[in-house]
């Protein structure tokens, strides 16, 4: 097997990597780069690979990072099987609908997302299936709904992909399994560089506890899709517990609707079920204009809900302009913010943001956490790479560069030979 790295390789985003098998070329993942402009622009460049090439697609799950550069290689003529499992099939619809809304000069449009999805056959985790002479396997990677690493048997060698691994305790999915005993692990290192000591539910309750007791607009930044799934839980459990601090939350993000539709669909997949889909049935969601011009005018204590996590896009910078100059309001960002992001700006104390083409200052408060993040940290990865495996091959992607290199280090002590740090364009030969 042949093994060429592309996309998230100087980065976190952008996830993309070919693997030549005995039938035909296999694409794990085509994300889109997210971040600063310079890092956007690399989705203007074509892939090593002309899209009538690429045999099939597998991918690990649907965040934009990982599927958004799809409806362009199809816009391309890619006619092959997209594989994937079926709650990703339905989240990746929404995102990929909403991502074609927002694209500019023709990259791709609704019919490209409408072509793509027709491409799609769904499996259910812990499937087995052949693929362009390779024995594929999916399993649970966490993270979020649907998400799953990829194991590719072909010639007598197994190759394992993580995917991006969620949490080993998780208040709304079960944990990801860890990898199986394989020749080589690709493995994602967001947070290589990290050992998470937050407290989720201390940071939220905090959050709320400040919003209701001092009667301020508490704004959070949330990812549509899994993250605002969690939030919602936690505060819903919350205030079932508490009902002397309850408070209204506004949900203001008709994407988060739509994949709160698939999470009540998909619930027995996760450790809420029943719970969750009464708690998502009762969200106070913004559905027409009007509502946002009587809910402008309102004063705390409010909490308002809205994308995008790391604002750069969705609703949330309207709440931001609207509540700018209240110096009580609190914007709350749970979670990762990426490089060159408003959020990973916010988080480093700069306050000045763009709403409908206008600048503007932030004079509210600012609050961040790590402890919301979907991704295994630094013990976390080693844990699932070597619990079933002594010294494999491993690739560190889908990371800073700082923190690659940390957990390449830690992977080493551990008594890993060979942790290689791939560059874009980079072949191995397994």
């Amino acid at each position: 097997m042949k093994l060429r790295f592309w996309g998230a390789t100087e980065g976190v985003t952008g996830s993309a990597t070919f693997v030549g098998l005995p039938e035909g070329t296999l694409l794990v993942d085509c994300g889109l780069y997210q971040g600063d402009e310079a890092t956007e622009k690399l989705n203007l460049n074509s892939l090593p690979v002309p899209p009538s090439e690429i045999s099939a697609i597998i991918i690990t799950h649907a965040h934009l990072d990982h599927t958004g550069y799809l409806p362009r290689l199809v816009k391309q003529g890619f006619r092959g099987p997209i594989h994937c499992t079926l709650p990703t099939a339905h989240l990746m619809r929404i995102i990929l609908l909403d991502s074609a809304k927002l694209a500019e000069d023709q990259f791709y449009e609704t019919s490209d997302v409408t072509q793509t999805m027709s491409l799609i056959r769904p499996h259910a985790l812990d499937e087995h299936f052949e693929l362009l002479g390779a024995s594929i396997t999916i399993q649970s990677a966490g993270h979020i709904l649907g998400a799953a690493s990829i194991s590719i048997k072909a010639l007598g060698k197994k190759i394992v992909f993580s995917g991006d691994l969620g949490r080993e305790v998780d208040p709304l999915l079960p944990p990801h399994h860890p990898a199986p005993k394989a020749d080589v692990l690709i493995l994602e290192s967001t947070y290589g560089g990290k050992s998470r000591k937050d407290n989720m539910e201390k940071e939220l309750h905090s959050f709320l506890m400040t919003v209701s007791r001092e009667s301020r607009v508490g704004i959070i930044a949330s990812f549509a899709v899994a993250r605002g799934q969690l939030l919602l839980e936690l505060i819903h459990e919350f205030f079932e517990r508490h009902p002397e601090e309850k408070v209204r939350v506004v949900m203001d993000s008709p994407m988060m609707k739509e994949a709160n539709a698939v999470y009540m669909r998909f619930a027995g997949l996760t450790n809420a079920s029943d719970k969750l889909i009464n708690t998502l049935k009762e969200v106070d969601a913004i559905d027409f204009a009007g509502e946002w011009e009587t809910l402008k005018k309102k004063k705390g204590p409010l909490i308002i809900l809205s994308s995008s996590g790391m604002v750069s896009g969705g609703r949330i910078t309207r709440h931001l302009y609207n509540w700018k100059d209240d110096e009580s309001a609190i914007l709350f960002l749970p979670g990762y913010q990426g490089e060159g992001t408003p959020g990973r700006a916010l988080a480093a104390g700069k306050r000045e943001l763009k709403h409908a083409g206008r600048n503007f200052t932030w004079k509210g408060e600012v609050r961040t956490s790590d402890a919301f993040s979907s991704h295994a940290d630094q013990g976390e990865l080693i844990r699932w790479a070597t619990e079933n495996n002594s010294s494999p091959r491993i690739f560190l992607i889908h990371g800073e560069k700082e923190g690659k290199l940390i957990l390449k280090k830690k992977l080493e002590e551990r008594g890993v030979s060979i942790v290689d740090v791939p560059a874009r364009g980079s072949q191995y030969e397994i």
